[in-house]
């Protein structure tokens, strides 16, 4: 055990940043689907404190800890005991009377760093003030929104979403407590910063909602996609269909791709010109680097993809489609072009 306690104070610190969680992101929409709580919040403080990555406090607290965790094993006494239990408490101010008892309890150093350990479990808590709330879903009636992660979608038929929460109660919900992992799952929050914050009732403990690095959780200022989404999702949810597209010129795409973590497609096209199309509206958009496409703001009904090269309107050579597909209510719609290997210039 003293190996171990003295191994996470040298080197806890200086890992989390260099570790990176393996997991795969949702696109915007299949989130939102699956996700209990998303709303923008300001960080006001963080428990404890030491397991802040920001915080320079952190590893004096857990030199304190290191400190009273020897003295109590080489010098053993009621007062040395009785100075770690203190030290503990400064770590974890927050921790919950049952947790007090069992410290009060404990007859041995070894026995409360098994507390200490124990209360790593859970995390970082972090207090946020509510500025907007976007969705918060709660009870067993959340089966839907939770289904999302677990759907298998095909192309133009992901996870549907529940209809968006009202926030007219936020005058009574100023603030929200969020926990994320300790180690290098956790979301390294700041206090003061502004996020937009994904989150869900914890799969092992009922009791609180937790976030991760593997949500779209991010900064505010990082949100900007999510954001138009979320816009059409909360003022306008009768058009809040999302059209997540590719353009690939891989007929087999299939083989290499996943339609609830669509991040990348195999033979990406680049600069082609995309026309959506209806009985109500006509837009298009340029596909990016990785071949990826968006609209936003659809409502439901039929429609068509069509491809044109980069010297579109002006050279009119159609590529691909007219592409048909149906798009429900407030939907998570994604829809592959497959154009030919032979690009026109």
């Amino acid at each position: 055990m003293a190996k171990t306690l003295r191994t996470l104070a040298l080197l806890a610190l200086p890992v989390l940043p260099a570790l990176a969680c393996q997991c795969q992101m949702f696109s915007t929409c299949n989130e939102v689907a699956a996700t209990d709580l998303v709303f923008i919040g300001r960080v006001e403080s963080m428990e404890p404190a030491f397991l802040n990555r920001w915080d320079p406090s952190g590893s004096s607290s857990l030199k304190a800890l290191n400190d009273a965790y020897f003295d109590a094993q080489q010098h053993p006494s009621a007062q040395a005991l009785g100075r770690m239990k203190d030290v503990y408490l400064k770590a974890f101010p927050d921790a919950p009377a049952d947790r007090k008892r069992q410290l009060q309890g404990a007859k041995t150093a070894p026995a409360v760093a098994a507390l200490f350990y124990a209360s790593l479990g859970r995390g970082v808590r972090v207090r946020f003030r509510l500025e907007k709330l976007f969705k918060h879903e709660q009870g067993d009636d959340d089966d839907a929104g939770k289904a999302g992660r677990d759907r298998n979608a095909k192309d133009g038929d992901g996870p549907q979403k529940p209809a968006p929460k009202d926030d007219s109660k936020k005058t009574q919900e100023q603030f929200l407590e969020v926990w994320t992992p300790f180690g290098d799952c956790g979301y390294a929050f700041q206090t003061g910063e502004t996020y937009l914050v994904y989150a869900s009732d914890n799969e092992e403990a009922a009791d609180f909602i937790s976030t991760d690095s593997c949500t779209r959780t991010r900064r505010l200022s990082e949100a900007g996609e999510d954001l138009a989404y979320l816009y059409f999702y909360k003022e306008h949810p009768e058009a809040s269909t999302r059209l997540d597209g590719f353009t690939t010129t891989n007929p087999r795409y299939r083989l290499d791709f996943n339609p609830l973590h669509p991040e990348t497609m195999p033979s990406p096209v680049a600069g082609a010109i995309i026309e959506l199309q209806s009985d109500r509206l006509t837009r298009y958009v340029e596909s990016d680097r990785n071949g990826r496409f968006v609209f936003d703001g659809l409502p439901e009904g039929d429609y068509k993809l069509s491809a044109y090269g980069q010297g579109y309107p002006l050279d009119t050579q159609l590529l691909a489609g007219p592409q048909p597909f149906h798009v429900p209510k407030e939907s998570c719609s994604l829809q592959v072009v497959v154009l030919p290997k032979a690009q026109p210039k």
